[in-house]
């Protein structure tokens, strides 16, 4: 007679083999640290598990220890790379883009404007790279600005983050890390942010789960104000252009 855990074992690898799991099975592999066995929930920011750090660095154990190496580098190099955000919930994606929304309409634009406007820079909940754990935004500490640290100008030639700028281009693949918005002229979608990195081991095999399980369709089915005005037309471009029209070396 086999064993019960012996024949549990032969179970999920046979039904890893032929491309389906059992229900029991599915559940049990929730927590993975294999995007494979992601659920929806956590694809979309809405069940966080596995994160490691503390606010504002929260990311996967692999993306953190990845970040961590590549922060001590740039330390031994004179350059300070500090974390401004990094795991980002659907709730809080939600209150960002319910706020903006509200901003918005309250300075004269319509819905749809509004919703434009908010795409410029800012997702639909649950469309975020943020939810994954995997994209980070930072800025070189020990400089102090006034305003807004996330503008571009702050990373051009002349700006306050300019050294950092330029160690980043020359080093952060050697650890995984790559601009998701580039600048280059042909990219559509999103605006240019010099300062939002994504560790590509991971984030690659997550966004090829996000697109395989449809998460996209099911994020704009959720109740949040404003998205009820995105039509077939605005739904497609999202898709294609602020959500797949990033770095290709990030696509699956």
């Amino acid at each position: 007679m086999i064993k019960r855990r012996v024949f549990l074992k032969q179970s999920v690898t046979t039904a890893l083999a032929i491309g389906c799991l059992p229900t029991w099975a599915k559940d049990s592999f929730i927590d993975s640290e294999d995007p494979f066995f992601w659920s929806v929930n956590r694809l979309m920011g809405m069940s966080p598990r596995s994160l490691k750090g503390e606010d504002p660095l929260v990311l996967t154990r692999k993306t953190f220890k990845a970040f961590n190496k590549m922060r001590v580098a740039a330390w031994e190099d004179g350059i300070v790379i500090s974390p401004v955000s990094s795991f980002r919930s659907y709730s809080r994606q939600k209150a960002i883009f319910e706020s903006k929304f509200k901003r918005f309409q309250a300075e004269g634009l319509s819905p749809t404007e509004s919703v434009k406007k908010i795409i410029e820079y800012s997702t639909i909940p649950g469309t975020s790279r943020h939810h994954w754990g995997t994209d980070i935004d930072v800025i070189q500490g020990k400089i102090k600005i006034d305003g807004d640290v996330l503008l571009e100008e702050h990373f051009n030639s002349g700006g306050a983050f300019e050294n950092l700028h330029h160690w980043l281009t020359d080093n952060a693949v050697n650890y995984g890390f790559y601009l998701v918005y580039t600048n280059h002229p042909e990219r559509k979608g999103f605006k240019y942010e010099p300062w939002h990195l994504s560790y590509a081991p991971e984030s690659i095999p997550i966004l090829k789960r996000y697109i395989n399980k449809g998460v996209y369709e099911i994020a704009l089915q959720q109740k949040v104000k404003g998205i009820e005005v995105i039509n077939s037309s605005l739904k497609t471009s999202y898709l294609k252009e602020q959500l797949l029209d990033i770095n290709p070396l990030l696509l699956p």
